[in-house]
């Protein structure tokens, strides 16, 4: 699979990041690894709003450190994702959102996109946040995340009970 890169969010990518954001909202997709981008018309607040999430000066209290990277096919946002190093020092991630968030545009899925943007985050995670394990998340009845997780090596850990959506999590870790 040629022309996939794996960059951070910039002005260059505002166009495409707003393609996403209405096919998202057109499918009642989840925005899971977005940022909250479904909350934000305007694409160059909501990258301001990322950018104070990845520096402790800056940071919302209550909050941990992320970093927003968008996954391309040739400079087309295909794919979203949220990695949050320090997950295992919040309790919320720790408990129900883990190391890495992601979504893949609706219209890609079931392509093989998303087991594929996992591996280069898995990548990032280790050479540049120097992580040697990373927890994943997603709900039991997404079957399409937990095949994603199961190609990259995912070993289950436990369900959980996901009390805002009376759902259950399935937590996996890989080992980087």
């Amino acid at each position: 699979m040629d022309g996939f890169s794996l960059k951070r969010v910039t002005a260059e990518f505002y166009d495409s990041i707003a393609s996403y954001r209405r096919e998202m909202i057109e499918s009642k997709s989840s925005f899971d690894g977005t940022s909250n981008l479904d909350k934000y018309n305007d694409i160059e607040k909501w990258h301001l709003n990322v950018l104070l999430f990845e520096r402790p000066e800056t940071l919302p209290p209550g909050y941990s450190l992320a970093f927003e990277y968008v996954f391309l096919h040739d400079n087309e946002v295909v794919g979203m994702v949220n990695i949050r190093p320090d997950a295992m020092n919040h309790p919320y991630l720790k408990r129900f959102g883990g190391h890495i968030g992601y979504s893949v545009r609706p219209s890609r899925r079931m392509t093989g996109i998303g087991t594929l943007m996992l591996k280069y985050v898995l990548e990032v995670c280790k050479n540049e946040f120097h992580m040697e394990k990373v927890m994943i998340t997603c709900l039991e009845d997404n079957e399409g995340s937990r095949r994603i997780i199961m190609n990259n090596g995912g070993v289950f850990e436990n369900k959980i009970l996901y009390p805002p959506e009376d759902k259950m999590i399935e937590r996996y870790w890989i080992t980087l």
